[in-house]
């Protein structure tokens, strides 16, 4: 594949991260740097916290989802839309590649989108289904025929603006699990010329290959990712609750950052359950760390109680030979089969949770033979196969663009 200027257009982008979505473009960035031009676009959100680093402008507006947001709409998408066009103007690429556009102004996704570029969407979560019809966006939701539309076509005269809200753009969409694509709608000014499904990778879960597993005396579950509520950390807490018996005392590793206020709310969970001496929150793990915490953990739990669209993490845990033990939601089912590869229970249930995981530590033979199995599945989601279907997207993408 030739060189290629290609504009990357992302709402977070490392070190600013808010989970393996970031983390993923990421690595697809610096593989695409190896053959080409690239221009990562992003949010000015904790930008003073990032290192300036050459291509990388941290200059589009993130919209916090308040009421104020919402007044200002056109505003923000006069503001998105100039960066946009300024960045068209200084790279001229020979294609636009969204990963996630949530909370930036969709006029300047719009902008990017009909710019002559070739356009490809990354889809790893749901917002793409809301793109041009969010309510976090009344001037592009009014400007495609929602209920501000003559003001927002009033707006749209100005020259920072004129945005095109008619035509529809070719673009070709790669989901990461066939769970999202079958939940998500493609938005009205999207006309997909290209489709593919390709579960997440990242360079992190090559870390984990060959891991040596020296679990700790003490049966310990571990939880590694997001501390929010749609995780379900706090159906694990409950669940560790009801985990007892003639045994030692099972434990619970809770690896990852969240909200200070959700923290507190799970450390009173804890408390009330009578198991704050059986949880620990570790903070976010660097590699290195996250090797040792995957070395010494009986079982890795995901509770997920939303539709995840394809939890990074099982491709970690299972690289590593953790036995598992997840939500069936989402695109989890697409990773790893259930009872083969790991154990899968209903959302939000602790007793099934609990069950499962006295399953997985009671019986460690039958759990390491899962885990194996889980093991050699995985091999297909490491990162080589990974960069392989990305390169093949981008090149299909190109190379059929009006």
């Amino acid at each position: 594949m030739s060189g290629r200027r290609i504009l990357v257009v992302t709402n977070l982008y490392p070190p600013i991260a808010h989970g393996g979505y970031e983390v993923e473009c990421q690595g697809v960035v610096e593989h695409l740097l190896e053959r080409h031009e690239v221009l990562v676009l992003t949010s000015d959100r904790d930008r003073d916290a990032a290192p300036a680093e050459a291509g990388v402008r941290r200059e589009l507006p993130f919209l916090p989802r308040r009421r104020a947001t919402d007044l200002l709409s056109p505003l923000h998408a006069v503001r998105g839309a100039k960066v946009a066009r300024r960045a068209l103007a200084d790279f001229r690429p020979d294609l636009v590649y969204v990963w996630n556009g949530a909370q930036l102004p969709q006029a300047a996704i719009r902008a990017l989108e009909s710019s002559g570029a070739a356009v490809a969407y990354r889809v790893c979560e749901h917002w793409f289904g809301s793109l041009y019809r969010s309510r976090y966006d009344p001037f592009m939701r009014g400007l495609t025929g929602g209920r501000w539309k003559r003001a927002a076509r009033v707006w749209n005269r100005l020259p920072a603006l004129r945005l095109d809200h008619e035509t529809t753009t070719a673009a070709g969409v790669s989901w990461n699990s066939e769970a999202l694509r079958s939940q998500v709608e493609v938005p009205p000014l999207v006309r997909p010329t290209f489709e593919h499904v390709r579960l997440p990778a990242t360079r992190q879960s090559e870390e984990l290959v060959g891991l040596e597993r020296r679990p700790s005396a003490q049966p310990t579950v571990g939880y590694v990712g997001r501390i929010s509520p749609e995780k379900g950390v706090d159906v694990a807490l409950r669940a560790l609750a009801r985990l007892g018996g003639e045994g030692p005392e099972v434990e619970l590793e809770v690896a990852g950052s969240g909200e200070a206020e959700y923290l507190r709310e799970l450390e009173a969970l804890a408390a009330a359950l009578g198991i704050t001496d059986r949880v620990r929150f570790l903070g976010p793990l660097d590699t290195g760390a996250l090797r040792d915490f995957y070395a010494r953990i009986h079982a890795l739990v995901v509770p997920s109680v939303w539709e995840e669209p394809a939890g990074l993490v099982l491709v970690e845990g299972a690289l590593a030979g953790v036995p598992l033990v997840a939500s069936r939601v989402g695109g989890i089912p697409e990773i790893v089969r259930d009872p083969g590869e790991a154990l899968l229970v209903p959302p939000g249930d602790p007793g099934a949770l609990a069950a499962a995981l006295g399953r997985t530590l009671g019986d460690p033979a039958e759990s390491s033979a899962r885990a194996g199995r889980a093991r050699e599945r995985a091999q297909g989601f490491r990162i080589g196969p990974y960069l392989k279907a990305m390169d093949e997207f981008v090149e299909k993408v190109v190379s059929r663009a009006p």
